[in-house]
């Protein structure tokens, strides 16, 4: 039986990618993770028709044939859930108790959103862009049915490389990821990618809704208290694939592999400590270092005492951001992005004679960890010395 998504909800589907399926740069449509807090919505891609109205010179309505006819551009991203990696929190947040894999990398295609509010002509007074799914649903604390709606800011709405993307790795979207258009804003958190979209307004003031307001905020130190802060750009993040927590290996060259990300920014480096962070030492970037994109690293650690080590791994994007030690209970649940420490053994008896650059055991130890998180359970508290992941 071919593998499928893991299911961490049934209804609405939230799922995550199973990691060890993943065999390149780019995750395969079927096996990318789905995030939704309603159920799919019915469309009918032939009578379907979006919105753009507001603060604009002109609405227009637009059918997919239309829009498919417009120039299109084509942007590699990772994209990852605000909360992946709640469920390894030390003290438990609410929401979808994430493993590790709600977090995904494909290429996708679309028609800018600036082309089209350029055809509408913005009127002055526009600050932010509205953005309405189809879907409509309720939460425990909104009795009311509400569509899942977002706002972005006008700058960033008009970047050329934020979509109203239908294609997905080259192929049409499903509606389980927002078929038949979605918006998709590169380095942001995918909450901000609205899928199955209806309706885009130019709005004069900042938009107060619940999955703006009550949901997906933070909070930020202020000289006088706190301020809420809306949950957009992703962090910069590193995870360590291999060796897995409690591994045992050997004396000699053994190999430490991970995956590093830094939202709208590239990965500049990333570093490895194996003694709990007293020192670092900078580590191997593999394949493309991208705006927007994961990158592979590896680390050939050469070991001469047995013994228990405590490793972490640090990356710091092109733009200086540097991967915290710790996880800021500011956050809310949300941007888990803190250096999460790894405890392996080295045994006097065995022997490791790694290689550096043998991609074919890259791949094996990316898959052997994936399989390890696939089948653990994700509505476990899982404690790591004081913090999560």
């Amino acid at each position: 039986m071919p593998e499928q998504r893991r299911f961490v909800t049934q209804s609405p589907e939230n799922s995550e990618t199973p990691l060890d399926q993943v065999r390149g740069w780019v995750t395969p449509n079927p096996l990318f993770f789905v995030r939704n807090h309603f159920e799919v919505p019915q469309i009918d891609a032939a009578k379907w028709r979006l919105r753009i109205e507001g603060c604009v010179e002109h609405a227009i309505s637009w059918s997919l044939d239309e829009l498919m006819a417009l120039p299109e551009r084509t942007v590699f991203a990772t994209v990852e859930c605000a909360g992946n990696g709640r469920s390894f929190l030390e003290q438990r947040a609410p929401g979808v108790q994430w493993g590790a894999g709600a977090i995904g990398h494909a290429e996708w295609t679309g028609v800018p959103v600036k082309v089209l509010l350029e055809r509408a002509k913005l009127k002055p007074e526009t600050i932010e862009i509205l953005f309405e799914g189809a879907d409509r649903g309720t939460e425990p604390d909104h009795p009311e049915p509400m569509p899942f709606a977002r706002s972005l800011p006008l700058e960033k709405a008009l970047h050329p490389d934020t979509l109203l993307a239908y294609r997905m790795n080259g192929e049409l979207l499903e509606p389980i990821h927002g078929a038949p258009l979605r918006l998709f804003v590169p380095g942001w958190y995918g909450v901000a990618s609205v899928k199955w979209l209806s309706r885009i307004a130019a709005i004069d003031q900042p938009f107060m809704g619940y999955f703006q307001t009550t949901k997906y905020t933070m909070k930020r130190p202020t000289p006088t208290g706190t301020e809420t802060v809306i949950v957009g750009p992703m962090a910069v993040k590193s995870e360590i694939i291999r060796p897995k927590q409690g591994d045992t290996v050997g004396l000699g060259a053994n190999r430490v592999v991970g995956l590093a990300w830094a939202g709208e920014e590239a990965i500049a480096e990333v570093a490895v400590s194996t003694d709990g962070g007293q020192t670092w030492t900078k580590v191997n970037l593999i394949g493309p270092q991208a705006p927007y994109s994961w990158t592979l690293w590896e680390y050939i650690w050469e070991v001469a005492s047995p013994g228990r080590y405590s490793l972490l791994a640090r990356a710091t994007s092109t733009g200086g951001r540097v991967q915290p030690r710790t996880y800021d209970s500011l956050n809310l649940g949300y941007m888990i992005d803190f250096s999460r420490p790894l405890e392996v053994e080295i045994k006097r008896d065995t022997r490791s004679r790694a290689q550096s650059g043998d991609y074919d055991a890259l791949l094996w130890d990316m898959n052997a960890y994936a399989e390890e998180n696939r089948r653990a359970p994700l509505d476990l508290d899982v404690q790591f010395g004081g913090s999560g992941i």
